[in-house]
């Protein structure tokens, strides 16, 4: 009983670290009902798919419907770290017992926080008319006060998700509890992560201000394994279709290739082997076993940053699909990409900081 309690705990703070990012973002962001938002955002980050309505103020039987499936992924990790964190307090001793409690209770709060998932929405003061982004946009429709719209969130497929996140961040803690890695090994995992998260809401924050640092707090995992698979060369594939005919394009390559070798290599480094043996053979193991992980944590990532979006109008009992828009990378190539980048940095990560710490050496001397 002890151990399930535990499980419970594990699952309640995760459910709250979850809202708190999604609070701090919106907040960010400058909504206008943080409460009803931040319960949507957060089932959102479980999985499940948000609909928005809006029918003409002046009562006409007309209705626009729409559609959208996006994992807000910083909300979604925050939660999960904190839940392994909680589960893994003890080690392999019990961890069944909690993750099985866990699975219970979490999905049962996101359910109840889908129950408060429903709102009005503020529609912005005008909508493009149609036309190409790229080409300097198009006239816009003004609806603000035409239009009454509301959202929610489907309760069931969030709670599926939930289900889904317990049972996959339960097998990477039993994993961790069977194959623990190195305390320095972590630690360094932990400084670089919390260093590149406080770095991209600053640059975020300097850029476009309050509201750009939330947006990046809500997505920062799509931003960061986006800018990485760009520069390694796997590409976003943008579709839409209906009133945007066209898509921007993301360009493998270019400044990406630049951040991604630098984040890859310090990846690297903090991960390097620390083993007996010559530099090479070091160098050889870090690659060996960062480069699977690259691979898998990218391809894992691109598969949950997948969004769509569409947009139907509905009269008399008929319903026409008039907007929809796809954005997703391939899963194979970040994979591949992956262990192929993952292994060369991991490589050169190991020799570089065998060489940095020769060198201190020899000064010290």
């Amino acid at each position: 009983m002890r151990e399930a309690g535990r499980g419970l705990l594990a699952a309640a703070a995760a459910v709250l670290a979850m809202t708190a990012v999604a609070a701090a973002g919106l907040a960010l962001l400058g909504a206008r009902d943080p409460g009803a938002l931040t319960a949507a955002v957060v089932t959102l980050a479980v999985g499940g798919p948000a609909e928005v309505a809006a029918v003409p103020a002046a009562g006409f039987p007309v209705a626009v419907r729409g559609s959208l499936h996006v994992l807000p992924l910083g909300v979604s990790l925050a939660g999960a770290v904190v839940l392994g964190r909680l589960l893994l307090r003890r080690r392999e001793g019990g961890l069944l017992v909690r993750g099985a409690a866990a699975a219970v209770a979490l999905p049962l709060g996101v359910g109840a926080i889908a129950l408060a998932a429903h709102g009005k929405l503020a529609l912005p003061e005008g909508v493009a008319t149609g036309g190409c982004a790229r080409s300097g946009g198009s006239p816009r429709l003004p609806v603000s006060g035409a239009l009454d719209a509301g959202f929610s969130v489907s309760a069931g497929p969030a709670m599926a998700g939930a289900v889904a996140g317990t049972v996959l961040v339960l097998g990477a803690c039993w994993g961790i509890a069977r194959y623990p890695a190195p305390t320095r090994t972590v630690r360094a995992v932990g400084w670089l992560a919390g260093g590149v998260t406080a770095l991209c809401l600053t640059l975020a924050w300097a850029a476009g201000g309050p509201a750009a640092a939330g947006a990046v707090l809500l997505a920062l995992p799509q931003l960061v394994s986006g800018v990485l698979l760009l520069g390694l060369g796997v590409p976003w594939t943008v579709t839409t279709s209906g009133l945007l005919p066209c898509a921007p394009h993301l360009t493998p390559g270019g400044p990406a290739a630049w951040v991604a070798a630098v984040v890859l290599l310090a990846c690297g480094i903090a991960v390097r082997s620390r083993r007996p043996g010559s530099p090479v053979r070091r160098a050889v193991a870090s690659a060996v076993r960062f480069g699977p992980a690259a691979g898998a944590v990218l391809a894992v990532v691109a598969l949950l940053s997948r969004v769509s979006a569409d947009v139907t109008v509905g009269a008399f009992g008929l319903s026409l699909p008039v907007f929809s828009a796809r954005l997703a990378a391939d899963p194979l190539l970040a994979l591949v990409a992956g262990l192929a980048g993952g292994a060369v940095a991991g490589f050169a990560g190991s020799l570089l900081a065998d060489g940095i710490s020769v060198s201190s050496r020899a000064w010290k001397r």
